[in-house]
């Protein structure tokens, strides 16, 4: 089989080549070509609308089938599982939708019923993280421990702290 590879991670500083790797090391290990690579460096919360190597890819496919290394790198938005989901039960006997860790069979009602569960899953994770920091966030405000991230840290060296110091509200909110 022909296996077009799509590697996705969250940002610019991410570094997506070590999906690309497990991903060209699981179609040569399970004896299939690799048609194309796309390498995307976009949230996985933006509109699909906006991903454009994305977009390419599932509407002018190369190989027989899209590897992913996980289903939530195809979309962490609920809308955009709707689009995906109809785009390759579209197309399913032509090109399918492959998983290193997921089995995905769209052709059935049940398969369906389990691609959905899981996608619900990784669109409610990381919005559920986010309410249970918020919470950490106003009470570490109200005690005056919270001082925000600093003017210009994201990504740098110096945002260690602010790193430090949300794990630390993370693992007191899981504690209570």
């Amino acid at each position: 089989m022909r296996l077009d590879l799509y590697a996705r991670v969250s940002t610019e500083d991410q570094n997506v080549l070590q999906q690309i790797h497990t991903l060209r090391q699981w179609a040569l290990k399970n004896d299939h070509v690799i048609a194309s690579e796309v390498q995307d460096k976009q949230s996985g919360k933006v509109d699909i609308k906006e991903r454009k190597e994305f977009l390419n890819l599932l509407m002018n496919p190369k190989g027989d089938a899209m590897l992913v290394l996980n289903l939530d790198r195809l979309t962490r938005q609920w809308d955009n599982v709707v689009f995906i989901e109809k785009q390759f039960r579209s197309t399913w006997d032509t090109y399918k939708l492959i998983s290193t860790s997921d089995e995905i069979n769209l052709s059935n009602a049940s398969g369906r019923a389990m691609f959905r569960m899981k996608m619900i899953m990784n669109c409610y994770m990381p919005e559920d993280m986010l309410e249970k920091q918020k919470i950490g966030i106003a009470r570490a405000k109200a005690e005056g421990k919270f001082k925000g991230r600093q003017k210009g840290a994201k990504g740098k060296a110096g945002s260690s702290k602010l790193v430090m110091f949300n794990t630390q509200i993370k693992n007191e909110i899981f504690e209570m």
